[in-house]
């Protein structure tokens, strides 16, 4: 009996083993809600980064709207000086970039009105600004051989008219 006795006390309960099981399946559970919560936080992150980027593409249209809005600022200068009055509205000539990336969002509006997912839209409206930032960063004034004869192939052109129209063969 003392035999028996000893043998029971050395081998674990089947409770025991239960209770152990049982444990480590509640360590699993939690390490992976664990990690959900991980990947939960490091989504979070990513779009608050999104988000701030945002703001800051906002916040920098407004400023370059706000300044392109308001008159130029007043320099003290001595009294005795010219007063020069400069503008700092472009001319209808030079296209601003509020007023490129409004065109290039008009042209593109039937592919944004067509059904296409959320990442499919911010690829096209990515490109819309890509587009816009390279048209608004090719020099729009002409350049100095351009200005050089464009004078000259407009009398050119009017003065041989004429005389190819007269001329017969």
């Amino acid at each position: 009996m003392a035999r028996l006795a000893a043998v029971s006390s050395a081998t674990p309960s089947m409770q025991a083993t239960l209770m152990r099981a049982r444990v480590e399946q509640a360590r699993r559970e939690a390490d992976q809600a664990q990690a959900y919560a991980d990947d939960l936080r490091q989504q979070l992150q990513m779009q608050e980064q999104t988000t701030q980027q945002a703001q800051g593409r906002v916040q920098s249209l407004e400023r370059g709207m706000q300044s392109s809005a308001r008159p130029a600022p007043v320099v003290d200068r001595p009294s005795d000086a010219p007063v020069r009055q400069t503008t700092t509205q472009p001319t209808p000539a030079e296209p601003t970039y509020l007023n490129t990336l409004g065109a290039v969002f008009k042209a593109a509006k039937p592919i944004l009105a067509m059904d296409l997912s959320v990442q499919q839209k911010n690829v096209v409206k990515s490109s819309l600004f890509e587009a816009t930032n390279t048209l608004a960063s090719t020099p729009t004034t002409p350049t100095a051989v351009t200005r050089s004869y464009a004078p000259q192939s407009g009398a050119a052109a009017s003065s041989s008219t004429g005389s190819l129209l007269n001329q017969s063969v």
